[in-house]
């Protein structure tokens, strides 16, 4: 339990089921029974005006990196052309050998990734454990640190430490407990403490007034344990649980952030240069899939990608678990200035210390004409009433015009279950249910969730913007909002609705 509450709080695209023949695709077409985006008959519109592309359009995929090694993604790769596989910056960018894209997660000799990483209140948590953690009640505190210490007790709850710490605590007392009782029996029995068993405990006659205190700190393991287990056995096996315990709290209090590795200031988004060019490191399938949703060309054509003459810049700031608010914020700006027109951010999270940082990017794309899309989150929450990050605010509050944020949709055209919602936080939503798209190794397969239906916003924008290259960002954003199919209660992304429309939406 105490590891998985360190996990990602917004499920990562799931494996479909057996019908994914049946369904791979689904989302290009709309009819009465598939109510998806309506991409196919985009297709049939291009077709039928004689429409070429008229500049290519790079994508940045800020998620978890991919394999570079994906037949399907391949030819779809963004390519720096002014970098070669040299060590050497040759595009005086600040980045050695950034062929397809970079990695934030890396420390700069290659020799370390950082694949695992706990939710953000976790961390929140663990960086003021050390200073609050003899702490029992707010009367006990500065009253300068009153504040902080309300933050630490919440992200204490939301970490789901709470039981965890109680419970050691009670182990402890357990531990104590379980010596004293050694002791007597072994002051008993002697030597034959090594054949007694819990069911012969049990018997023991005892007159220290103690041993009733001591027997109910074994109520519960007597229980669930087999009573022919040896005493000296269920001993070892107790202090060898609360020794796993007793490090896990030492690790939160003296383990150093694994994030530190990289070198950088995480409170200086200045800082841009750290990490390294490997964008394919484990943990990629959730990135991998996304792109190929976008723009992947897998042999099998139910499978392929929306636009795959979007180029793919692959940006690695996602570990297993939370994404840090600084290499979210280095990672759009890596993909503005390198030239992506369209961002898309499958990630999310609930807790955001340096928020500012992250919208400042968002505001430094909108200030180089980029559109970001960005996920709702998976967890089928109100985010109009719960803070959901990035929050994509400006100083004064108001939403970037730049900035689409995706709920997803089933193929009935309601709202999924699992999808976080709001009428003021979501723009928009796209379909989300067994979404077809290829895994690295070329494993072609379904997924769901917002992490899946943004990418195909992503897909649809970058063909706007290649097909009608004066379009802007905040204009392709309201063309979007504005054809959204109204349906089951919410606006489901039309792309033929907006190639249709692009004259009339200013």
């Amino acid at each position: 339990m105490f590891i998985l509450s360190f996990w990602h709080s917004q499920p990562r695209p799931k494996l479909g089921g057996v019908n994914k023949l049946v369904y791979a695709g689904w989302h290009k077409q709309f009819c009465d029974t598939l109510h998806g985006a309506n991409i196919n008959k985009v297709y049939d519109f291009i077709s039928r005006k004689k429409l070429t592309p008229r500049r290519q359009v790079v994508v940045g995929i800020v998620d978890s990196g991919a394999d570079t090694t994906c037949l399907s993604l391949r030819p779809s790769f963004w390519r720096n052309a002014n970098e070669k596989l040299n060590g050497r910056d040759d595009d005086g960018n600040g980045y050695v050998d950034d062929l397809h894209g970079w990695n934030f997660l890396g420390t700069a000799d290659g020799k370390f990734n950082m694949v695992s990483a706990g939710t953000e209140e976790y961390r929140q948590f663990k960086r003021l454990y050390p200073k609050y953690k003899g702490v029992t009640n707010a009367a006990q505190v500065k009253p300068g640190d009153k504040e902080e210490f309300a933050y630490y007790l919440d992200m204490r709850k939301k970490a789901k430490i709470n039981s965890y710490l109680t419970f050691f605590e009670i182990s402890v007392k357990k531990q104590q407990a379980l010596a004293s009782a050694d002791s007597i029996v072994r002051g008993k029995i002697g030597a034959g403490v090594d054949t007694l068993t819990l069911r012969g405990l049990t018997k023991l006659s005892v007159e220290d007034p103690r041993w009733a205190t001591y027997l109910n700190y074994m109520l519960a393991d007597l229980f669930r344990t087999s009573l022919s287990t040896k005493w000296t056995a269920y001993l070892n096996k107790t202090r060898a649980d609360h020794a796993l315990m007793a490090r896990r709290i030492h690790g939160i209090e003296h383990d150093k952030d694994k994030r530190l590795l990289m070198g950088d200031n995480m409170l200086d988004a200045a800082d841009l240069s750290y990490g390294n060019n490997n964008v394919c490191v484990d943990g990629y399938e959730h990135g991998n899939f996304v792109a190929s949703v976008v723009a992947g060309q897998p042999a099998d054509s139910a499978y392929a990608g929306i636009f795959p003459q979007a180029r793919l810049m692959i940006v690695r700031v996602c570990p297993d678990g939370d994404e840090y608010d600084k290499d979210v914020s280095s990672g759009i700006r890596y993909a503005v200035d390198n030239g992506a027109k369209v961002i898309n951010l499958s990630l999310g999270k609930y807790t955001s210390p340096q928020a500012k940082m992250v919208n400042d990017a968002i505001a430094y794309a909108a200030a180089h004409d980029v559109l970001i899309v960005a996920a709702a989150g998976n967890n089928g929450r109100d985010i109009d009433t719960v803070a959901y990050y990035p929050s994509a605010l400006d100083n004064a509050g108001r939403p970037f015009e730049n900035y689409i944020r995706v709920g997803a949709s089933g193929r009935d055209g309601k709202k999924l279950q699992i999808s976080n919602f709001g009428i003021r936080a979501v723009d928009l939503y796209a379909p989300g249910e067994q979404i077809a798209g290829v895994y690295p190794g070329d494993k072609a397969n379904l997924a769901d969730g917002t992490s899946v239906a943004t990418p195909i916003v992503s897909a649809i924008a970058s063909m706007l913007r290649a097909y009608y290259p004066k379009l802007t960002a905040a204009r392709v954003k309201r063309l979007l909002v504005a054809t959204a199919r109204q349906e089951g209660g919410i606006k489901i992304v039309d792309a033929l609705a907006a190639f249709e429309n692009v004259k009339k939406i200013k």
